[in-house]
């Protein structure tokens, strides 16, 4: 059998492929996405439409990271905790040209690994986003209720930001055009029971 053609810029299969719904983003602020290995060819991964959508974006792949690569005086750690200053109250004083915004890409326990792994994440100052409505990233169940794909979380970081929401509506466009056609190509029944029936287990992080 024959291995389903790929697109090699998105990383999708051809039938599902998103190039033509991306829009490239002049964001003023870098977003660097650590990602778990197990997502870099996932067909419903989220972190390539932000690499593709952002001029000022990187994707990493891997489980452990050299501290020695990043700029730690000046990044910021996207991550739910007691600390997080919120994105929308980091005034321009606080923020230059260098600054970087690292968000974790996979699911909840995997991003939690990543952390754990990397002690020097830990150390970074904390940045928390305001989320005014559910995640709509339908096809996937994050076991926290207020759980975000990485393009979401981009969306509300950058929005927040730059005080800017229609600049970025472009990620959401994309994302939602991935999640629609994920959808169509499944039965309607299966969609049902393992999407629209499964609620999250927990609203607390995995320990």
């Amino acid at each position: 059998m024959s291995k389903r053609a790929v697109c090699k810029r998105c990383l999708k299969a051809q039938s599902a492929c998103i190039c033509s719904a991306i829009q490239l983003i002049d964001n003023q602020h870098f977003v660097h996405v650590l990602q778990d290995p197990g997502e870099e060819k996932n067909a419903i991964g989220t972190a390539r439409i932000l690499g593709l959508s952002l001029k000022r974006s990187k994707i990493s792949v891997g489980t452990l990271f050299d501290p020695s690569l990043f700029d730690l005086q000046n990044s910021y750690l996207v991550f739910p905790d007691p600390s997080a200053v919120p994105a929308e109250q980091l005034s321009s004083t606080q923020l230059n040209d260098r600054s970087v915004f690292i968000l974790l890409d996979g699911s909840w326990k995997k991003a939690y690994k990543l952390l754990m792994s990397n002690p020097f994440l830990q150390n970074l100052p904390k940045i928390s986003i305001n989320i005014d409505k559910k995640s709509e990233y339908r096809i996937r169940k994050s076991p926290r209720a207020d759980g975000l794909s990485t393009v979401e979380a981009g969306y509300y970081l950058l929005s927040q930001l730059e005080k800017n929401q229609q600049k970025f509506i472009p990620l959401l466009t994309t994302f939602n055009k991935m999640i629609d056609y994920q959808i169509a190509s499944m039965p309607a029944e299966i969609y049902k029971k393992h999407y629209l029936d499964k609620k999250p287990k927990s609203e607390e992080m995995l320990k």
